[in-house]
């Protein structure tokens, strides 16, 4: 259980890491940019399903702060594990 529950930690903050900087990568760094192609590949897996369910608003994508509120909890449900 121990490693089980280490494991998914990292997991979690990998992604909860990888999401910030899709989100920074996504002001700064044009869209053609290699690691930014490869990010929003990866990124988009977790936030197309979030889309489908809640469309932005107007122009603002909220769907990053969904899923990282949602890795959040998920982190605190392993934590009580």
């Amino acid at each position: 259980m121990g490693f089980l529950k280490i494991f998914l930690s990292l997991v979690i903050n990998a992604i909860s890491s990888l999401l910030l900087l899709y989100c920074i990568m996504s002001w700064f760094v044009p869209p053609d940019f290699p690691l930014r192609r490869w990010l929003d590949g990866f990124m988009n897996q977790f936030l197309d399903p979030i889309r489908r369910i809640i469309p932005g608003i107007g122009m603002l994508d909220i769907s990053p702060i969904i899923l990282m509120l949602l890795l959040q909890l998920l982190q605190r449900f392993v934590n009580r594990l």
